[in-house]
């Protein structure tokens, strides 16, 4: 088991380091679209949604309570490290590091979640009905095309593809990836 996790952690880290070696976005990777300031997010859906002015300056007062809470950060990573040249107690630290990072960046897409839906709320009572099903019918669309655009970049998406060689499970490894499809432990 614990070597399946190696694994899964060698190729995670081949993926990181393969990917910041690519050239700028477009090699493959999704473009993310820019973040915008509250006043331009405001002009932006001003335009798209034929807003008052009354709608205008409440979505704007709106965008600039929630500037910063709907967008997920990255963390910054640091040095890679060969994982094949770490002694032991760098595997563990580094394997505890991977583990804390993932829970901090599970609790932080959970509270994005919360955001999202309250700000979807207030902005409910803001739009008329025609404009906030236009509004989500956006939302939806422009959450398939990035996850089409994911599955291009990682040829295909997890599981059956995306690393070269396959990806997880059934190639690209040795050993043919990880029986019983997707990584141990649910990842």
């Amino acid at each position: 088991m614990k070597k399946y996790f190696v694994l899964a952690v060698i190729g995670l880290m081949a993926a990181a380091a393969n990917l910041s070696a690519q050239p700028q976005q477009g090699a493959g990777m999704p473009q993310m679209p820019p973040v915008l300031n509250p006043e331009e997010k405001t002009a932006q859906m001003a335009e798209k949604y034929k807003l008052t002015e009354e709608q205008k300056q409440a979505v704007l007062e709106l965008n600039q309570k929630y500037d910063g809470k709907l967008e997920m950060k990255m963390p910054e990573q640091g040095e890679m490290k060969d994982f094949r040249k770490m002694t032991d107690e760098e595997r563990e630290q580094f394997m505890k590091e991977m583990q804390s990072r993932m829970a901090e960046m599970q609790e932080t897409q959970a509270q994005l979640e919360e955001n999202q839906k309250a700000y979807e709320n207030e902005l409910k009572g803001i739009l008329d009905k025609k404009q906030f099903r236009k509004y989500r019918s956006d939302i939806l669309r422009a959450q398939a095309e990035r996850e089409q655009a994911m599955q291009r970049g990682f040829g295909g998406g997890f599981p059956g593809g995306g690393f070269p060689g396959g990806g997880f499970p059934g190639g690209g490894m040795p050993g043919g990836g990880f029986p019983g499809g997707g990584f141990p432990g649910g990842f």
